[in-house]
């Protein structure tokens, strides 16, 4: 069992196909060629058949909104996430999950070990008085555009969850970064009444009453277990700090500084420790924390409704003005450009 774990673990920028299941009778029904789609994204046409091929998850994420926007389905994402399973995508992680005491070790799990699946993205779990939110982005660089992605991601974790609640259970909340559509049906069926978009982060809020739900698994001895295998002699613990350190800043930029302190208190290490793993990898945090925001202000810029001082505000500057310099100078043009090019696209798909 070591050893199919071994060569089944794939961690980095891979994803596994079978997050492509479903896509072409999609493409096909809107009268296009998956394969055309998936050509022009960057991926192996077998990959729309094939399962276990490993792919990029850039390339991945860039095919979910290209073939939204050329077949001119808005819902592509959680058209392709109606039946997906979550076991079946994120493969040997799942081992990890299914061996967690409540749902609230089950969703810390999943965010701190999420680049055991792809590093192409990064979760983070952030306690709320007794609930919690399960927060979800395209890692910083990986994605022009997340809005398909992140409504498939979160789609298919909420389905996980929901399976082990009572049967009336419906998050609080759910938060996208992007504008809502003009049509919310599919959304309020997969997701239930309480959307919110335009929002600070892709995440669903989860109350104490899911949270604490127990999972009956074998125990924490097997949990351990599975874990050291997961995590076999990988030297992970400084390789994976990056992908925890950015998911954290994208959860706390909202709601203050986002300092070192901030972000190591979070991850239950010294400011000194943490700052060291980031050396040690060849990163730091000022660096970490200012490619987070150069993408965010990008995305919110291009796919929401918010104005540059709601921005600006989100991503700790004092004023629209101070963003729009660094936005300049991230991206080399203006934020009045960007936000240009966003309404002349805008209309259809995103």
């Amino acid at each position: 069992a070591r050893t199919k774990l071994r060569e089944n673990n794939v961690s980095g920028p891979l994803v596994r196909s079978v997050i492509l299941s479903g896509a072409s009778s999609i493409i096909r029904e809107a009268g296009r060629k998956p394969v055309a789609i998936a050509r022009k994204a960057g991926l192996p046409a077998e990959a729309l058949t094939d399962p276990d091929l490993l792919v990029s998850g850039r390339a991945v994420i860039a095919f979910f909104e290209m073939a939204s926007a050329i077949c001119g389905r808005r819902n592509f994402g959680l058209e392709l996430a109606v039946g997906a399973r979550l076991g079946a995508i994120i493969g040997p992680l799942w081992l990890l999950l299914r061996n967690a005491q409540t749902v609230r070790q089950m969703c810390e799990d999943f965010a701190k070990h999420f680049e055991l699946y792809s590093s192409s993205a990064v979760m983070s779990f952030e306690p709320m008085g007794k609930g919690g939110t399960l927060n979800w982005s395209a890692a910083t660089g990986e994605a022009l555009s997340e809005v398909q992605m992140s409504e498939y991601a979160l789609a298919t974790t909420l389905e996980e969850i929901r399976s082990h609640g009572p049967r009336a259970w419906t998050p609080p909340a759910v938060w996208f970064r992007h504008e809502a559509p003009s049509d919310l049906h599919l959304h309020r069926k997969m997701f239930g009444p309480n959307l919110r978009f335009n929002s600070d982060r892709n995440a669903i809020e989860l109350d104490a009453v899911i949270l604490d739900r127990p999972l009956g698994s074998s125990g924490t001895r097997t949990r351990a277990l599975v874990l050291q295998m997961l995590r076999h002699d990988e030297g992970l613990l400084s390789d994976t700090t990056t992908y925890q350190v950015q998911g954290i800043v994208r959860a706390l930029l909202p709601y203050g500084q986002c300092s070192v302190g901030d972000v190591s208190l979070a991850m239950g290490l010294s400011v000194r420790t943490l700052q060291e793993r980031l050396q040690e990898t060849g990163d730091s945090f000022r660096a970490i924390k200012n490619a987070a925001r150069a993408d965010l202000a990008d995305k919110y810029i291009k796919h929401s409704e918010m104005s540059a001082t709601q921005i600006a505000s989100l991503l700790g500057y004092t004023d629209s003005t101070s963003l729009s310099r660094a936005y300049r100078r991230w991206h080399g043009a203006s934020l009045r450009s960007n936000r240009r090019r966003r309404v002349r696209t805008s209309n259809g798909s995103m």
